[in-house]
C-alpha cells in the first residue's frame, strides 16, 4: 500500500529537517501523497509554533520544494492551525494569507473558561499537571470539558477539512485522573462527533503519542474510531511526523486497527484510498 501524510513539522517549528528532506523520504518510500503543515503563528509566546515572519520563509520553502518534486510526487501545502476563541486568526485568513491547499485545526492550548490563562496540553507531563492545577484546580472533568468545547468551537466556526488528534487531552492520563469509560466523558466525545459529522470533518487517526510514548493508544482511541466508522464519518492516518524518519510510523499497524473497528477506506482532502 502506497502511504500519505499530511501532518509533518519541519526546522522552521518544532519538528527536525528541512521540507526537502521530508519530501526526498516520501519519494524513497514511495509514498502516495505528502503534505507539510507547520504549526501556524500564534499571538502567545512559544516555541514550537512559526513566528510571523518564519510563516513567510516557510511558504516559500514549501512552494519551491513542492515545485522541485512535482513530477516525483504530489506536494500540498498547509500548517496546523490552532482555534483559541477570541484569540487566533481565522483558518480563512490563514488560507488566504499562504495559499494553502487544506486546513488541517487542532487544540493545543486549552482556554480557561472562568478567566486567564491557557493549559498547554502537548508538552512534557510537568507542565501538563501545573496548567491542570493552576487553571483548573485538578478539576479533570471541567478541564476535558473546556477542551472538548473549544474543540467544538473550532469545528463550527472554522470548519477544517481535518481535525487533529481529536482526544490530545488523554495525553499522559492513562487513567489516571479520568477515564474515558466514563459517562459524561462519552457525552461530550460524541457531542464532538456530531458537529465533525454535520460539517464534513475527516478525523486524523494520529500515530505520533503512541510512536512518543506520551500515551499507550492512538488519537483518537479505538472505540472512538468504531464510533467514526459507525456515524460514517472520513477518517485518515496521519503520523504527526517531526523528522523524516517518522513519515510513516506505526502504520501497518494502524491499519490494522481500523480494520479492526470497521474501516475498509481513508480519505485525505484530495483522494480516498481502500485498504
Amino acid at each position: 500500500m502506497q502511504w500519505y501524510n499530511f501532518h509533518t513539522h519541519c526546522h522552521l517549528d518544532d519538528g527536525k529537517m528541512p521540507l526537502e528532506n521530508y519530501a526526498i523520504e516520501a519519494i524513497r518510500n514511495n509514498m502516495a501523497a505528502l503534505g507539510f503543515s507547520a504549526h501556524a503563528p500564534l499571538p502567545l509566546e512559544n516555541e514550537w509554533s512559526l513566528t510571523n515572519e518564519s510563516f513567510k520563509a516557510y511558504v516559500l520553502e514549501a512552494r519551491l520544494v513542492k515545485e522541485k518534486f512535482k513530477n516525483q510526487i504530489p506536494i500540498y501545502v498547509s500548517m496546523e492551525m490552532d482555534y483559541i476563541p477570541g484569540l487566533t486568526k481565522d483558518f480563512a485568513q490563514w488560507v488566504k494569507e499562504g495559499n494553502l491547499d487544506y486546513t488541517l485545526g487542532s487544540i493545543h492550548l486549552v482556554k480557561n473558561p472562568d478567566g486567564n490563562g491557557h493549559w498547554f496540553i502537548d508538552g512534557p507531563e510537568d507542565g501538563y499537571l501545573i496548567g491542570a492545577r493552576d487553571l483548573f484546580n485538578m478539576d479533570f472533568k471541567k478541564a476535558v470539558k473546556a477542551f472538548y468545547d473549544q474543540s467544538i468551537g473550532m469545528i463550527k466556526t472554522q470548519k477544517p477539512q481535518i481535525i487533529g488528534h481529536l482526544d490530545k487531552v488523554k495525553m499522559y492520563n492513562r487513567e489516571k485522573w479520568f477515564s474515558e469509560n466514563d459517562k459524561w466523558y462519552h457525552e461530550l466525545v460524541y457531542k464532538l462527533l456530531d458537529e465533525i459529522k454535520t460539517a464534513g470533518t475527516i478525523v486524523e487517526v494520529n500515530t505520533r503519542g503512541k510512536y512518543s510514548g506520551k500515551t499507550d493508544a492512538l488519537f483518537p482511541s479505538p472505540w472512538i474510531i468504531k464510533a467514526c466508522v459507525e456515524m460514517d464519518i472520513p477518517l485518515m492516518l496521519s503520523a504527526d511526523a517531526h523528522h523524516p524518519s517518522q513519515l510513516c510510523m506505526l502504520f501497518d499497524e494502524t491499519t490494522e486497527i481500523l480494520r479492526n473497528c470497521g474501516c475498509t477506506k481513508t480519505k485525505t482532502p484530495f483522494f480516498e484510498q481502500y485498504f
